[in-house]
């Protein structure tokens, strides 16, 4: 069966990335994790490995092209094997349809502009220059074929030729001003990105005695292996099997797509010195909670070392946000497109409740399913929110 090469998301900022130089020409064999095309993007630059080995029949995306994340960027067959291959793309084309079923978002000529508006095209060496000399992208003017951004262009806006000022500031002088630079930026763009996406929160409370308990116990039971469990290690587990089976959940809006993935990769939100980052347990369903629990700290040991990989940030299908350990009982998260569907956890909390006719102290948390309302409705939404409150509440079959 035909394998698309497809160009992954390494992290919050990628929407998008350069292809500048394959490594591989068509006909030649290539095994499971030869790197095959080098790329450049706005959050890391990196190759894109074979997931499968044979022949690489077709190069759809050639070098100097900017194609949206998820794009087909080759296609690799079996020895022998045949198939309608798609045509390589041009100036200004769009992707064409994959072999296998899932057709592949439009794509994106160097100059071109894309989707619903004009994007920013830059070459890889204004980017570079822009990074030394401190100069923001967003507001340089593209002088290049069709608008885009040069050398030129950005050493003549860190010279002071470049974008208009913005207006004087009027309001009360200021102790400290920080301009939004790197991680900063990125965020502060992704966040707008992704409150134009017209979403819906629905919140529960759910009860986590049982949890809680668990926690407990698996303190005990995974002292030899030296790894202290935390309650989010239990929700990821939870949320990975509720994804597995609400597969509109663990899918990706690109374009005017909804694309179900197969592997579910858990991104948990993570807070670091400038911001927030949001690495990914990869394949957290077929995890068990303590190898859940491993991969939460390994990641999150390479990212405070600086030794994280693009492998840790890409492949998302679904996150988790926690701002319980601050106090907050609830909240609306904000998406991390393309992914769907996010969950907040607020902080537990011991209350009466019921139980079995009787007012019992239980802890209780507060969780917010934020969804894309253009690939998901209320009632799958809340089925799945459901799922995660049951599994959650009654976690017994984590030990099992």
């Amino acid at each position: 069966m035909p394998y698309d090469v497809l160009l992954p998301q390494w992290g919050m900022g990628m929407n998008d990335g350069l292809v500048l130089k394959w490594l591989k020409s068509e006909g030649d064999a290539v095994a499971k994790g030869d790197a095959l095309v080098e790329i450049e993007s706005s959050k890391v630059n990196g190759e894109v490995e074979a997931a499968e080995e044979g022949i690489l029949a077709r190069i759809v995306v050639p070098e100097g092209m900017v194609v949206a994340t998820g794009s087909v960027l080759a296609v690799i067959l079996a020895e022998g094997e045949e198939a309608d291959l798609p045509e390589p793309l041009s100036s200004g084309a769009s992707a064409a349809p994959a072999p296998a079923a899932a057709p592949a978002p439009a794509a994106q000529s160097p100059a071109a502009s894309g989707g619903g508006g004009d994007r920013q095209q830059v070459t890889p060496i204004a980017r570079r220059v822009a990074k030394e000399l401190g100069v923001d992208l967003s507001t340089v003017s593209g002088t290049g074929p069709r608008g885009r951004v040069t050398e030129d262009d950005v050493r003549a806006a860190a010279a002071g030729g470049g974008a208009p000022a913005a207006p004087a500031y009027s309001g009360p002088p200021a102790k400290e001003v920080e301009k939004l630079t790197g991680l900063r930026a990125t965020i502060a763009r992704r966040m707008t990105e992704s409150s134009q996406i017209p979403v819906v929160t629905l919140t529960t409370e759910v009860d986590v005695t049982a949890a809680q308990a668990l926690v407990e116990k698996l303190v005990r039971e995974w002292r030899r292996d030296r790894i202290r469990p935390q309650f989010q290690d239990i929700v990821i587990k939870v949320v990975a099997r509720a994804l597995s089976e609400h597969p509109r959940a663990n899918a990706h809006f690109t374009g005017d797509e909804v694309r179900m993935i197969e592997p579910v990769n858990v991104g948990f939100a993570m807070a670091v010195k400038d911001g927030l980052v949001v690495p990914v347990v990869h394949d957290a369903d077929k995890k068990s909670a303590l190898e859940v629990a491993q991969a939460v700290r390994d990641v999150a040991k390479r990212v405070r070392d600086g030794s994280v990989s693009m492998d840790d940030y890409s492949g998302g299908t679904f996150s988790v946000t926690n701002l319980g350990h601050y106090g907050v009982d609830a909240f609306n998260p904000l998406l991390n497109p393309p992914e769907v569907g996010i969950l907040g956890l607020g902080r537990i909390a011991e209350k009466p409740a019921i139980v079995n006719g009787e007012v019992t102290a239980r802890s209780m948390m507060w969780l917010g399913l934020t969804f894309d309302h253009r690939a998901w409705d209320g009632a799958p939404a809340g089925d799945f929110l459901q799922s995660v409150s049951r599994y959650l509440s009654d976690p017994g079959w984590i030990a099992e």
